[in-house]
């Protein structure tokens, strides 16, 4: 057996059914062995490697297996730096393979050979297992290493790059020394279990604060059910509400655009137990934050120790993953000071608040969000149009899967991303993308007519870098560069781009909302549906830098903030 065809039934072993890259003659050997296993094993190819690597990275979102993407040489390598950093600092399990011809210089030369660059330089920084594969002899202990790396403990990318000349060599299976994982003592286990229990049953207004943490542990309905028999709310990151929105206790996402009645619950807690979040805006330093540091006891429950060095005022940190605490505690009855007088609470500010902040497009945003199945993964690019459709997901009480590009913000990532979901689930997909985005990924649109895949692309289009056009609004009044149409921004004619690729095209509004939703209901075609937005929409609601973390702007009127208060 070679070095390919090792690579490739390993990872269908693995249960991983498709990757995606753009050839090179350097991975031709990897390539045709990826080809010598069909059905079991598919390859894709896209039209950029960045979005061979956001498919990669959206596949296994919606699968919880490896992601596989792969390129050739040079810039087919460097391509994918941005999707990779997006993997790693989202924690997405992502093998990335690729190969040289020969070995760098030790003399540091500027160019041994064309399109050759120290890879591992590159990428090792935003990896969590980065290695040049130079024999045979080495490559099963590389491979097996890398996918461990990726997939256990806090998850992430890994990067392979091969000396081609090894992909066609024989290679010598062995039973490698298993990879030992540091379980954690049984001691540490109680102690967190004796130490959350006792702080709940303390508290008079206890909240789970959960994050992304929850994404791979497959254990979240645990935590629902102990939630349900304790009446203790949850709370949420904005890009975590799908994970809990199914249940009755669950209070919306929180943050400096959260919802107003999600950081008026935070703000009234007197216990925060964060458990796979990281709290990263809850900083001391913050005077949003302060008041709430000074009342209330935190837990932080992280599988990642260097996550824990943030250090936060009044909290009591455990280093294990979300599923050991959540085991122990999930056959206790805890009835905590507060009961029922808490939740009751809880539903009143969120009855008070509900209906705020849902102007346009949310409002149809939300219309989109009832109307399409179950089955449906919805897929998020960055910029305004995945704050709307955050609030429209809560206001639409959505219970959809959801995907959106965290930690890293990268725009431009949604479609790419968008074609994993549908290889992993084979379901259709929605795709929320702004006019900005879009335009950074239109040649993909080729992927999706060519392969017919049943995505729906909504297109919200504020003609404008609408997100950076209201920071520059913020500190230099209108006086904007590049963010405007007067200022250097522009947008071309979407319909016409739409009707170029042989897309579908509808233009969504007021008058025809009824019609074009109908649409909708036909899931296994690609549609393009554009939604024309106002320039001056901006998003809201936001926390004014200093304001406590419950008086967002634009204010509410004062007495109904004086009452929310008293609650």
């Amino acid at each position: 057996m070679t070095v390919s065809d090792f690579i490739i039934k390993f990872l269908i072993k693995k249960k991983v059914t498709d990757l995606f890259g753009i050839p090179g003659e350097i991975i031709f050997d990897f390539l045709y062995a990826i080809n010598r296993h069909k059905p079991k094993i598919e390859s894709h190819l896209n039209f950029h490697e960045q979005n061979s690597c956001f498919a990669a990275s959206g596949y296994a979102r919606s699968t919880q297996k490896l992601g596989v993407a792969y390129a050739t040489r040079g810039p087919g390598i460097t391509n994918m730096v941005t999707a990779v950093a997006d993997a790693y600092c989202d924690s997405i399990p992502m093998l990335i393979i690729t190969a040289h011809s020969g070995s760098l210089s030790k003399k540091k030369m500027r160019v041994i050979s064309d399109q050759e660059i120290d890879t591992i330089s590159i990428f090792s920084g935003i990896t969590k297992y980065c290695a040049k594969v130079s024999s045979a002899k080495n490559a099963q202990f590389h491979i097996e290493k890398a996918y461990f790396e990726a997939m256990n403990g806090r998850k992430g990318p890994v990067f392979l790059d091969f000396n081609k000349k090894i992909f066609s060599k024989k290679i010598k299976i062995k039973k490698l020394q298993k990879i030992k994982i540091k379980k954690k003592l049984k001691k540490q286990i109680s102690l967190a279990k004796k130490k959350i229990i006792n702080k709940i049953l303390e508290s008079k207004k206890p909240v789970f604060l959960i994050g992304d943490g929850f994404r791979y542990a497959g254990i979240i309905n645990q935590l629902i059910k102990i939630s349900d028999k304790n009446k203790i709310p949850i709370l949420s990151s904005r890009f975590s509400q799908d994970l809990v929105s199914k249940s009755k206790f669950f209070f919306g996402y929180f943050g400096s655009h959260g919802l107003r009645y999600s950081n008026f619950i935070l703000s009234k807690s007197d216990l925060i137990i964060a458990l796979g979040h990281r709290m990263l805006f809850l900083n001391n330093k913050s005077k949003s934050f302060k008041k709430i540091f000074n009342k209330s006891s935190i837990i932080r429950v992280d599988i990642d120790s260097t996550e824990l060095s943030r250090k936060i005022h009044n909290s009591t940190d455990f280093n294990m993953g979300v599923t050991e605490i959540v085991s122990a505690i999930k056959n206790k009855n805890i009835f905590y000071k507060g009961g029922q007088n808490w939740l009751d609470s809880c539903l009143n500010i969120r009855q008070k608040l509900i209906n705020e902040d849902f102007g346009y497009p949310i409002t149809l945003i939300a219309k989109i969000l009832k109307t399409i199945n179950s089955d449906f993964t919805i897929v998020s690019d960055v910029g305004n149009n995945e704050f709307w459709l955050c609030r429209a997901y809560a206001y639409a009480k959505c219970t959809n899967p959801a995907i959106y590009s965290k930690s890293y913000g990268t725009m431009g990532s949604s479609i790419g991303k968008a074609i994993g979901v549908y290889y992993g689930t084979k379901k259709p997909v929605i795709c929320f993308v702004g006019d900005q985005a879009l335009q950074m990924v239109v040649p993909e649109l080729q992927y999706l007519v060519s392969n017919r895949l049943p995505i729906t692309i909504v297109l919200l289009n504020n003609f404008s870098s609408g997100m950076i056009r209201t920071k520059q609004k913020i500190k230099y009044g209108k006086n904007f560069i590049h963010t405007t149409l007067d200022s250097g921004y522009s947008v071309p004619n979407f319909s016409n781009i739409a009707k170029a690729y042989g897309v579908k095209y509808y233009n969504i509004d007021k008058s025809n909302t009824k019609k074009v939703l109908n649409i909708l209901s036909e899931n296994s075609k690609l549609k393009f549906l554009e939604i024309k937005v106002k320039s001056s929409i901006e998003m809201i609601p936001h926390i004014p830098i200093g304001n406590e973390f419950q008086n967002m702007s634009p204010s509410l009127e004062k007495k109904k903030l004086g009452l929310l208060n008293k609650i």
